[in-house]
């Protein structure tokens, strides 16, 4: 009876070493998922931060005025300043 008493509490061990060890893996897997997919939204935001900063340009944003939305520039005598 001892025996078995130690056989099955050695078994019970090595299962449960065996559970911990396969959920460190999984819990590994899914962090470095995880990083990879961090890596990728951070050069998503960087190139849209690039983007941004070149579609608000002053050049690109006249450019756009002129050709979308036929916007032409006014002359300087029709431009009046108002005052607080």
């Amino acid at each position: 009876m001892k025996i078995f008493l130690m056989v099955f509490l050695a078994t019970v061990f090595a299962f449960g070493v065996v559970m911990m060890r396969i959920e460190i893996n999984r819990a590994g897997r899914e962090i470095g998922k995880l990083q990879n997919e961090v890596e990728i939204k951070e050069a998503r935001n960087q190139y849209l931060e690039l983007e941004n900063a070149r579609l608000s340009g002053p050049l690109v944003v006249d450019q756009i005025a002129r050709e979308q939305l036929k916007l032409q520039r006014t002359k300087p005598q029709n431009i009046v300043v108002l005052e607080d």
